[in-house]
């Protein structure tokens, strides 16, 4: 088995005298949060991982990162202007120079979120499903996070939690997954959970992650707002939860943070349904796709059968590149090709504009009129096999979004009716 251990000096964890509980008190800052994010081992899956990684904090306009490959910026000079350190570096020893710089960080004041990482000797453990149970007393970085089953390998530390150190999430045998510590005006956070890519797509523990960043910095994390709709529509999404949504297949769809997001975590594909059913509308939406995702936006959808072709489903892809076809982003999936295609990079926010009205369809994709077509045209349909005939496409359905086994996020969901 690996041996991990960052090798920092007992000391540092053993500052039992120095450490408190408390829930965070400061109020939001504007200034932002100034994060490093060090993700380096071998046996690891780091680029998947710090792909991941990247896409979380992204979404937090409060953080500002720098990622690095390797520990070299574990020094006095580059952890200078840092908040907090991300480390997932397992396996990785640290020199005496760098875990001199790192206790510096947390006595100063600043914080460390380990990773899958331990400041003591650990070794790895085996994959499989891991029940996380949030642990009482509550702690700001486990706010809003239920007890939840994810598939891991969680690293299994050679001793407990140093001294001082509060639990937040176990094991159902009692095993420790997370700790904190708070040492004079320093923060620690460390898990154990983190060693697959699968990992830190589930919603619950990059919750948790995001807490302990706000936590170890000294601040709360801010709160999602209900997004404000344009003058004349109304919100589909309240930003909080799924309120209004029913799923249609496995279980992979939550919100947080202003956004819904699909893990893609599933063996079967499915989509997330609005409530109701829509006939005339203006729809507006945001999207963000991961590298290689796939995903769509199901228009005048059935409850029951295939969305896409009793319906409508708008493509969405990692494809930006890519010559416009009927199967690429913004197509009328395997029916239209749209005048060009509009997507932007994996990563990026993506606007999209349908309006629906009897059977006319007009698409504005990132500012780019991409389909302007009346469903019922000869010429559209005069190639089409009988199974995908755009005239007997109903006017009326659900509205809805598509998992096709991708991590996608989608915010700022309006409509508004038309008669």
């Amino acid at each position: 088995m690996m041996r991990c251990t960052t090798g920092l000096m007992p000391a540092l964890l053993l500052m039992a005298i120095l450490a408190f509980s408390g829930a965070c008190t400061s109020p939001l800052h504007a200034k932002p949060l100034r994060a490093l994010l060090v993700v380096t081992g071998e046996g690891h899956e780091t680029n998947a991982i710090s792909s991941a990684l990247s896409w979380l904090l992204k979404r937090h306009d409060h953080i500002q990162f720098t990622l690095h490959r390797n520990t070299d910026a574990l020094s006095s000079q580059g952890l200078k202007d840092t908040d907090v350190l991300l480390l997932f570096a397992p396996g990785v020893t640290l020199q005496t120079e760098q875990r001199h710089a790192v206790e510096q960080l947390v006595q100063r004041g600043g914080g460390v979120v380990y990773l899958h990482t331990s400041p003591a000797p650990a070794v790895e453990g085996t994959t499989g499903n891991v029940v996380v149970e949030v642990v009482p007393p509550y702690h700001p970085t486990t706010q809003h996070v239920p007890s939840f089953q994810i598939t891991d390998a969680p690293l299994r530390e050679e001793a407990s939690p140093p001294v001082g150190a509060q639990v937040v999430a176990r094991q159902r045998n009692g095993q420790p997954l997370a700790w904190v510590q708070q040492l004079g005006k320093g923060r620690v956070f460390a898990t154990a959970l983190g060693h697959t890519p699968a990992a830190w797509c589930h919603p619950h523990f990059q919750k948790m992650v995001l807490n302990a960043i706000y936590w170890c910095a000294g601040r709360k994390p801010p709160q999602p707002r209900a997004p404000r709709p344009p003058k004349g529509f109304v919100s589909l999404f309240n930003g909080v939860n799924l309120e209004g949504w029913g799923e249609v297949g496995p279980p992979c769809w939550s919100a947080h943070d202003g956004v819904i997001v699909c893990t893609g975590l599933s063996e079967s594909t499915g989509w997330l349904r609005s409530n109701r059913m829509y006939r005339n509308f203006v729809l507006r939406l945001e999207y963000r796709i991961s590298a290689g995702g796939n995903s769509g936006i199901f228009l005048r959808a059935p409850h029951y059968g295939r969305s896409s072709r009793l319906g409508m489903e708008l493509q969405i892809q990692d494809d930006g590149t890519a010559p416009p076809s009927n199967t690429c982003t913004s197509a009328v999936y395997s029916v239209v090709t749209p005048r060009l295609n509009p997507a932007r990079s994996a990563g990026e926010w993506n606007q999209v504009e349908v309006t629906l009205k009897d059977r006319h369809l007009r698409v504005v994709w990132n500012g780019h009129l991409v389909h302007d077509i009346h469903l019922d045209d000869p010429a559209l349909n005069a190639n089409l096999p009988r199974t995908h005939l755009l005239y007997r496409r109903p006017n009326w359905g659900y509205i809805g979004l598509q998992n096709h086994r991708s991590l996608v996020e989608f915010r700022h969901i309006f409509i508004k009716e038309l008669d």
